[in-house]
């Protein structure tokens, strides 16, 4: 029973990874084919936030269904984190407004590109 239950956290663990792993990949194609600059940070968002709720999951902590990269952050590191990443974290995060919905501003290209990169380093500093 204890066994079927590990599996089972597993595979969920493994399936949000693979999401995760989906949007970074997306955000880095549509940056890289298109001008679609909203969709491309969207992505990168999601990915962040996908990766941080598999690594609250790995730890075995339950989170809110949330979009507040801030907030899932806090909770994974415990106010523990080097403050240049919780900065860059709260870069994206104040982007996901202008990615919902419609807005007289628009994401530039060197915030896609910003946005992206951070991403990238958020998975290295989750080790995935």
């Amino acid at each position: 029973m204890n066994e079927e239950i590990n599996a089972e956290k597993v595979k969920v663990i493994q399936e949000w990874a693979d999401r995760a792993k989906d949007d970074l990949e997306s955000a880095e194609i549509i940056l890289k084919e298109s001008d679609n600059y909203e969709i491309s940070t969207y992505h990168s968002h999601q990915a962040i936030e996908k990766i941080i709720k598999t690594a609250l999951l790995k730890k075995g902590e339950k989170f809110k269904f949330i979009h507040d990269l801030n907030i899932l952050f806090q909770q994974l590191m415990g106010g523990k984190a080097d403050l240049s990443i919780v900065e860059k974290i709260s870069y994206v995060n104040s982007l996901y407004p202008m990615l919902r919905y419609p807005a007289g501003d628009k994401i530039t290209k060197e915030q896609a590109k910003k946005s992206l990169a951070i991403a990238n380093q958020v998975f290295e500093l989750i080790n995935f």
